[in-house]
């Protein structure tokens, strides 16, 4: 048999890893989804623009700070979940990589963040100022959007070739269907359950091949 780009060299080694050498790589891939899943449970809805913003102004500002690494480490996580592989479809999934951490960090930082500063120092304006504060939020909408659209569509690619990879590499198919639930939580960020249950099932089917079928395929080599 030809050596496929889906040989992952962890599953051709001598020995699994043990638990010390694996312990940062699993808190990578298995915390960032806990503690943003977390985060996406308790983020406050701001579709009403300014007058739905202005009562949670402080916590929204601080949640985004919070969440705004912890985005950048799910990128991190996709290039974990990719590394060791070659060829094309690993190459395409890096750039998916690049492409989310490009425009999906801008995006939280302009949603989030800088929405969050305006919102927070609107508490000291006469409402006449806050009308020019709702504009500016407002101005920042679309370009926002756009970003966070391109950014998912990076994440897409990166876990789709993620679980291609996965699947020539013989995972079971319904926790690589799992880690769909990164990129569809980045689509749905913005304060419904729907996120946070998407970041669950990611976390569910990360825990699956990580804990069950990595180490159950390490004991077979073995």
């Amino acid at each position: 048999m030809t050596r496929i780009e889906a040989l992952h060299p962890d599953l051709n080694g001598d020995t699994g890893p043990s638990l010390k050498k694996n312990l940062w790589r699993w808190l990578l891939l298995m915390g960032t989804p806990v503690l943003l899943g977390s985060l996406f449970f308790i983020h406050p809805d701001g579709s009403g623009g300014l007058d739905t913003l202005l009562p949670v102004s402080r916590t929204w500002l601080v949640l985004h700070v919070v969440m705004l690494p912890l985005l950048g480490l799910l990128g991190v996580s996709f290039y974990v979940l990719l590394s060791g592989y070659t060829g094309p479809v690993a190459m395409i999934g890096r750039l998916g990589v690049a492409i989310y951490l490009t425009f999906y960090i801008a995006f939280e930082a302009i949603a989030g963040v800088a929405t969050g500063v305006l919102t927070h120092e609107a508490h000291m304006l006469s409402s006449e100022q806050q009308e020019g504060v709702t504009a500016a939020i407002d101005a920042l909408g679309i370009p926002s959007v756009m970003l966070g659209f391109l950014g998912t569509i990076g994440a897409v690619i990166a876990v789709s070739s993620i679980g291609i990879l996965l699947r020539q590499s013989g995972a079971p198919l319904v926790p690589v269907l799992f880690l769909g639930g990164a990129p569809l939580a980045t689509l749905f960020h913005s304060g419904t359950p729907v996120d946070a249950i998407a970041m669950t099932v990611f976390l569910v089917g990360i825990v699956w091949l990580e804990l069950r079928w990595r180490r159950d395929k390490d004991g077979e080599i073995v």
